[in-house]
C-alpha cells in the first residue's frame, strides 16, 4: 500500500494548486476526484476562454470574519504569480472588462499548464478513481 503525505480530494483549479504547492515542497500528493478528468469545471469558465484572474485582485474584495486572513494569503501568492505561470507556459491571454484576463484560444490550455505543473512536482492524480466512491 502506498503512503501519501497528501491527498486532495477535487482535481479543480484550487485542489489542483494545492497539489502543485504541496508537491513542490517535496511532499507525496496523490488528488482524487469523482470526474471523468481533472479540471472540467475550468473548462466550462468563461464561456470556455478562462477568466483565470483578475488584475484588480486586492483584499478589499473578499469578505470575512478574519479580516487579515485574505491580506495574508494574496500576499503570500498573488495575481502576478499566476500571471507569471500562465506567461511561463506562454499562454496567450487578453484583458476585458475590469481587469478580468481570458485565455486567447481555450480553457484547456489553463487545464493542460496545471497538470504540466501538478507532473513537474511529482504530483499523481489518481486514474481510476480507486481510492474514490463518492457518497
Amino acid at each position: 500500500m502506498q503512503q501519501w503525505d497528501v491527498i486532495v480530494v477535487g482535481a479543480g483549479a484550487a485542489g489542483l494548486m494545492c497539489a502543485i504547492e504541496a508537491g513542490n515542497r517535496g511532499r507525496k500528493v496523490l488528488v482524487l476526484d469523482n470526474g471523468k478528468r481533472p479540471g472540467r469545471k475550468i473548462l466550462m469558465s468563461g464561456g470556455g476562454r478562462c477568466n483565470f484572474t483578475n488584475i484588480y485582485t486586492s483584499p478589499d474584495n473578499f469578505l470575512s470574519q478574519n479580516k487579515h486572513f485574505c491580506k495574508s494569503a494574496l500576499s503570500r501568492y498573488t495575481q502576478w504569480d499566476f500571471i507569471a505561470l500562465v506567461q511561463k507556459h506562454a499562454i496567450p491571454y487578453h484583458e476585458k472588462t475590469l481587469g478580468q484576463l481570458f485565455c486567447d484560444d481555450s480553457a484547456k490550455d489553463i487545464v493542460e499548464m496545471l497538470l504540466a505543473e501538478a507532473k513537474a512536482a511529482n504530483v499523481q492524480i489518481d486514474p481510476y478513481q480507486h481510492f474514490w466512491t463518492p457518497c
